[in-house]
């Protein structure tokens, strides 16, 4: 449908552009309508595309780096949209669509049945502890979701 919109557009400049205007021009006779139906591509699906075929929501999409800790779940369905290491501190950033006040009691459940411990909580951050080791959280409220930042 689009090509065919293109083609008539590119049809239509090509044939004013030229067009001879004053005597002995055509400009009386009107324009032909020719009517069109759906392009051949309109047809084509993905159903049998096994490449194409969605992922499960409770999947992350994205790969986290290998030096990710294994006992620190992470929220579902979420996307990776950053990670680093600045000056020796290792952070993830997830995206997820849910809103921030259904991220943090689930975040924090989950992190508790892993065996993290709330240390320290002031408004968006939190701070877990497990085994010595020290697990940063933080929330960000986005407009069309929450982003997730874990800082280890």
């Amino acid at each position: 449908m689009r090509l065919v919109g293109i083609v008539t557009v590119i049809l239509l400049f090509s044939g004013a552009c030229g067009r001879r205007t004053g005597p002995g021009s055509d400009e009386s006779k009107p324009l032909e309508t020719v009517e069109v139906d759906e392009g051949p591509e309109a047809a084509l699906t993905t159903e049998y595309d096994e490449f194409a075929a969605t992922r499960p929501a409770q999947e992350m999409a994205g790969v986290l780096p290998s030096d990710f800790p294994s006992d620190v779940p992470v929220f579902s369905p979420s996307s990776l949209v950053d990670f680093g290491s600045p000056g020796g501190e290792r952070y993830v950033e997830l995206d997820t669509s849910a809103p921030m006040n259904g991220v943090r009691p689930s975040l924090q459940s989950q992190l508790s049945s892993a065996g993290w411990s709330i240390s320290d909580s002031n408004g968006e951050a939190t701070v877990f502890v497990k085994a010595g080791r020290e697990l940063r959280v933080v929330l960000r409220d986005l407009s069309a979701g929450t982003r997730i930042r874990y800082e280890y």
